[in-house]
């Protein structure tokens, strides 16, 4: 999917071949996860998670304060009411498929609202998809296991905030940036992503596009490396040595696991040449992964949470929901606009009804099962799981005992729980009453945006310097240790 966004904003921005830019894009990728492995996804995460941020707040602070066309949250919230106006002529921005006039679905057509069926209906879809992109990624997974027990839940939930900061105040800067500047974008061009590149030169001119072009390169390299770990390791630990050679050495583990990252990463290249290939854009692709993953994501949570989760009835749920997801998809489809391509699947109705089924009829599917011939599984086995090689790093046994477990488990219903309710359900329905944003509460809005893209950014940046300062002047003071004594000899 960021291979589709990134190389579509590639061309835009440099004029490169956009089935180049699908294929080199993963290879620089590639380069780095061989030759450095998880070690090297988590500190290049770090660097390139800092340029993020810090070209995040670039932006946001060019939208709402330094810039001679935008500059203010008042001047941005005149454009935006003036845009949806009932009295302006749009027959002419209509006809070439550019945003114009009142917004369909929208209270009083206005883009200041939270009151919108498409958006609503967008965020349904958002939320199964993205419990997809999470609960079936391995990537996120290793991650956990790589980390200590006592500290990942309080370093994901600290991450998901840090993280709201792209999609919330990305989206407030660059995204109504490019309505409040009235640029002449098509919802095709809108679909693949092209709103925060041409938001960005309008801005800033060259220095903006090269700013977002390295934002989106960070973004999309870094996520890359880690799904090309992901795939290494479910092949190499949990089909190569489960299946294949059980006694298998680190090294030839190592071997194995680099022909699958090699391997992969050409496989994401061609994917996505064949997706550009097929007129699949960004937008087609985020709206629809719930309908394809999203029938995983109840049988997923029933084995983490549940003793008497059934392992074939997660199979099999995962299997029937997706297929009937995608059948749903087709058929209301068909229904609805009598044609079935990639403009129709792309459209709302089609695309709620099949994330839904999809995510439901998996969930009931495994739950009905487990039902039937509950497993009963207590977690003996997975104790039991052997390390390839001994490692001085191990996690202290402590780490794993019911106490400090169970307090983690106290802290993740507390404060996990409660963000989601208050991000998910509270804050949008105390925007309602507001209906159409006044002027004051569209500032309110654009305050809060800039304050979670400066306090994320900044946590992002100093917390892992603080927290690893002791390893950091050890290394500091090695170095310097080993220049004196070359200097003295």
């Amino acid at each position: 999917m960021l291979l589709l966004g990134g190389s579509a904003v590639v061309q835009a921005l440099t004029g490169m071949n956009i089935y180049a830019a699908s294929f080199l894009i993963p290879l620089g990728v590639i380069i780095y996860t061989l030759h450095g492995g998880l070690k090297a996804t988590f500190l290049a995460s770090y660097l390139h998670s800092v340029l993020v941020h810090v070209v995040l707040v670039i932006f946001l602070y060019m939208v709402y304060t330094s810039s001679d066309k935008l500059g203010s949250p008042s001047k941005v919230y005149n454009n935006l009411v003036s845009l949806a106006s009932r009295t302006q002529d749009c027959s002419e921005l209509l006809k070439l498929g550019q945003a114009c006039g009142p917004v369909n679905g929208n209270y009083q057509g206005s883009y200041v609202t939270m009151l919108s069926s498409g958006g609503f209906i967008f965020g349904i879809i958002n939320i199964i998809g993205n419990f997809g992109t999470v609960f079936v990624d391995n990537g996120y997974w290793i991650s956990a296991i790589a980390a200590r027990p006592s500290s990942t839940h309080k370093g994901y939930l600290l991450g998901g905030l840090v993280w709201f900061a792209v999609p919330f105040s990305l989206a407030t800067a660059l995204g109504l940036g490019a309505l409040a500047l009235n640029l002449p974008l098509t919802a095709s061009e809108a679909s693949r992503g092209l709103v925060p590149p041409a938001t960005a030169t309008a801005l800033i001119g060259e220095g903006g596009a090269t700013l977002l072009l390295t934002m989106l390169f960070m973004a999309v390299t870094s996520a890359g490396s880690s799904e090309l770990i992901a795939v290494s390791s479910l092949c190499t630990y949990d089909l190569y040595r489960t299946y294949i050679n059980p006694n298998a050495t680190g090294k030839q583990i190592l071997s194995v696991s680099r022909v699958v990252v090699f391997a992969f990463g050409c496989f994401m290249g061609v994917l996505a040449i064949l997706l550009n290939k097929a007129g699949v854009s960004l937008g087609w692709m985020y709206l629809a992964m719930g309908v394809m993953i999203g029938s995983a994501v109840m049988p997923v949570a029933f084995l983490l949470l549940w003793n008497k989760a059934n392992a074939k009835g997660a199979v099999a749920g995962a299997i029937v929901g997706c297929i009937a997801g995608i059948i749903t998809w087709l058929v209301v489809t068909k229904v609805e606009y009598g044609r079935i391509d990639l403009v129709t699947t792309g459209r709302n109705a089609p695309m709620l009804s099949g994330n839904l089924v999809s995510i439901l009829v998996g969930g009931a599917v495994h739950l009905i099962w487990s039902f039937l011939e509950p497993q009963n599984y207590n977690w003996e086995s997975t104790r039991g799981l052997r390390t390839v090689e001994e490692d001085a790093s191990s996690v202290p046994l402590g780490e794993f005992s019911n106490e400090k477990l169970g307090r983690a488990k106290v802290w993740i219903l507390k404060w996990g729980i409660g963000f989601t309710c208050m991000i998910v359900v509270l804050w949008p329905a105390l925007s309602l009453p507001a209906r159409v944003f006044s002027r004051e509460y569209f500032t309110l809005w654009a305050v809060v945006a800039i304050a979670w893209g400066t306090v994320g950014s900044a946590i992002i940046i100093f917390l892992p310097l603080i927290e690893s300062r002791e390893t950091i002047k050890l290394i500091l003071e090695g170095i310097f240790t080993s220049v004196m004594r070359k200097l003295r000899r």
